[in-house]
């Protein structure tokens, strides 16, 4: 996969902090704002932490349906694609992003990172295979040293 994709950002754990501090204010005074919750969730979703990044999905979902702003739902639905895919929920993330490309075809930033996530699902799919491979050598020794030992 390519370095510089987005799928490979993340958050600084400073700003993780700052953002949910801000956010948790927001919402101590009430209805946070649809920009505070979206600057809270972007930040979620570039977390490490997996937990952190539910939370982010959460919240953009909740935007999504509650937000009538069409360019603030395309923001929402591309987000949501990159957060899935951080999950390794792909076939959730490529839902997201063939709505975002049925609607607008000509998006280059969500046809890149519908390559992103083909790109990841092959490698943790190569990833998966070497592991059962070696899983399978890993049995087949022991299985050879254990009928060594009887003989």
């Amino acid at each position: 996969m390519d370095y510089g994709s987005i799928l490979e950002e993340r958050t600084s754990p400073v700003v993780l902090m700052n953002a949910r501090e801000q956010y948790m204010r927001q919402c101590a005074r009430g209805d946070p704002s649809a920009a505070s919750t979206f600057a809270f969730a972007h930040a979620m979703i570039g977390s490490k932490n997996k937990l952190d990044v539910k939370e982010g999905i959460v919240c953009l979902e909740k935007l999504l349906r509650d937000d009538d702003d069409r360019t603030s739902k395309r923001h929402y639905v591309y987000y949501l694609a990159v957060a899935h895919a951080r999950l390794k929920h792909y076939d959730i993330s490529l839902g997201y992003i063939d709505v975002l490309l049925e609607a607008e075809e000509g998006n280059d930033q969500a046809k890149r990172l519908k390559e992103d996530i083909k790109s990841a699902m092959t490698h943790d799919g190569l990833i998966g295979a070497a592991i059962v491979g070696g899983g399978a050598l890993a049995l087949a020794g022991l299985v050879a040293i254990f009928s060594l030992s009887r003989k």
